[in-house]
């Protein structure tokens, strides 16, 4: 079973971070982390809060539990990318049919 710690590892690397630069961001003692991830000292809450607090995004029920996805999605963020999505398949059914209008005036010609 994964834990915690190598949770907290998998998603530094999806996010190109090193031990050293998830500790500056959550702000503690680069070794004190490193020891915290391999398991020397157990990780503490505060961390665990410091990290969720630093990456909003990160699903607290996939770093506790393992269970969903590693992010969640930002809903605001979702409708905005919906509506762009809809506005551009509209245009792009549009500039299709002017396509296909112009390829027969083409061949009438």
């Amino acid at each position: 079973m994964e834990s915690i710690n190598s949770r907290i590892l998998t998603y530094s690397k999806d996010k190109s971070l090193t031990i050293k630069a998830l500790a500056a961001q959550i702000g503690v003692n680069e070794k004190t982390l490193g020891n915290k991830l391999t398991g020397r000292i157990r990780i503490d809450l505060e961390t665990i809060e410091a990290i969720l607090g630093k990456f909003p995004l990160l699903s607290a029920e996939w770093l506790l539990r393992g269970n969903g996805l590693m992010e969640i999605a930002a809903s605001g963020q979702d409708a905005e990318l919906e509506a762009v999505c809809i506005d551009q398949a509209k245009e792009i059914l549009r500039l299709k049919m002017k396509i296909a209008e112009l390829e027969g005036e083409k061949k009438l010609a």
